[in-house]
C-alpha cells in the first residue's frame, strides 16, 4: 500500500506467510465442503474463484483497486493484503443454496476482510472490510431486528456509533451454514473447521441515495457464536486479483 512495486510488496507479503506456516506437514490446499443438496445445481462461490484463477490458499496475496486510499490509509489505488483463512458461507432459500467466499486477511494490514459474492460476473461484488467495534454492532443488530419486523423492503435508520450517519437496511439472511477452508483467523472459530461447519447469519445496510449507487456497505456477520460488523466497500469483481505461492507440487 506504499509506493512499492507490485512484485516487492507481493514478495514482501510472501516472506511474512514462511514464518507463520499456515498448516502443519504437507499443505493440500483448501478442503472440500459438502453443503448437501442444492436446487440450482450451482456453487457461486466456486464459479467466482474460478474466473479469478482459481481456488485461494492461506499465504497468497490478493491485490484490490480501490477508490478511496484515503480511507485505507494508503497513498496508492492499489492495496495489497495477505490472506490468513479462507471460508465458505452458504444461505438458502426455495431458490436453491448461494454460495460466497469469505477470506480473512493477516493482522494488522489495514483492513479485516474481503467478500467475493455473486452469481454472474458482471454483476458480482467484492466487498473491502474493516471490522468495526463492539458498539456499531449491537446497535446495528438492534436495527436488524426492527427491520425484520418492517414490511418495507429498505428502512433507513440514523447510525449514532462514530457518527456514521443514515445507513439502509435492505437485506438479512439467516438459516446459513459457514465452513473454515483453510488457513487460521483469530475471527474464525475452530468448529467452523468441522464437516458441517456452523450456523450462520447476516444482515447488510448501504449508504447513500439508493443500492445501486453505493459505494460503501456494513455487514453484520455471525457465526459460530461470532459477531462482527465490517464496513465495506463495494467494488466490482474486475477490482480483485491474486497472486498465488508455490503449490506442492507445482513445477517453476
Amino acid at each position: 500500500m506504499t509506493g512499492d512495486s507490485i512484485p516487492d510488496r507481493v514478495r514482501r507479503l510472501w516472506n511474512q506467510a514462511r514464518g507463520h506456516p499456515v498448516t502443519p506437514g504437507i499443505d493440500r490446499g483448501p478442503r472440500g465442503v459438502h453443503r448437501g443438496h442444492d436446487a440450482d445445481g450451482t456453487d457461486e462461490a466456486a464459479s467466482m474463484l474460478a474466473r479469478l484463477g482459481g481456488d485461494v490458499w492461506a499465504g497468497d496475496v490478493v491485490e484490490v483497486d480501490t477508490s478511496d486510499p484515503g480511507f485505507w490509509g494508503a497513498t496508492s489505488f492499489t492495496l495489497s493484503y495477505q490472506v490468513g483463512a479462507i471460508a465458505l458461507a452458504q444461505t438458502g432459500d426455495h431458490r436453491g443454496q448461494f454460495t460466497f467466499n469469505v477470506l480473512f486477511l493477516g493482522a494488522n494490514q489495514g483492513a479485516d476482510v474481503l467478500v467475493i459474492e455473486g452469481d454472474m460476473p458482471a454483476t458480482a461484488r467484492a466487498y473491502l472490510g474493516v471490522r468495526g467495534s463492539g458498539a456499531l454492532h449491537e446497535e446495528l443488530a438492534r436495527y436488524r431486528t426492527a427491520y425484520l419486523r418492517d414490511a418495507n423492503a429498505e428502512v433507513s435508520y440514523d447510525v449514532a456509533t462514530d457518527r456514521l450517519g443514515t445507513w439502509t437496511a435492505y437485506q438479512v439472511r439467516g438459516s446459513g451454514r459457514f465452513w473454515l477452508r483453510h488457513g487460521a483467523s483469530d475471527d474464525v472459530p475452530s468448529s467452523a473447521g468441522g464437516v458441517d461447519g456452523v450456523a450462520y447469519s447476516d444482515a447488510s445496510f448501504y449508504y447513500g441515495p439508493s443500492l445501486a449507487q453505493a459505494g460503501w456497505i456494513i455487514r453484520l456477520m455471525e457465526y459460530g457464536g461470532f459477531g462482527h460488523t465490517f464496513q465495506m466497500e463495494s467494488l466490482p469483481l474486475s477490482a480483485v486479483r491474486f497472486w498465488r505461492r508455490e503449490r506442492p507440487g507445482s513445477t517453476p
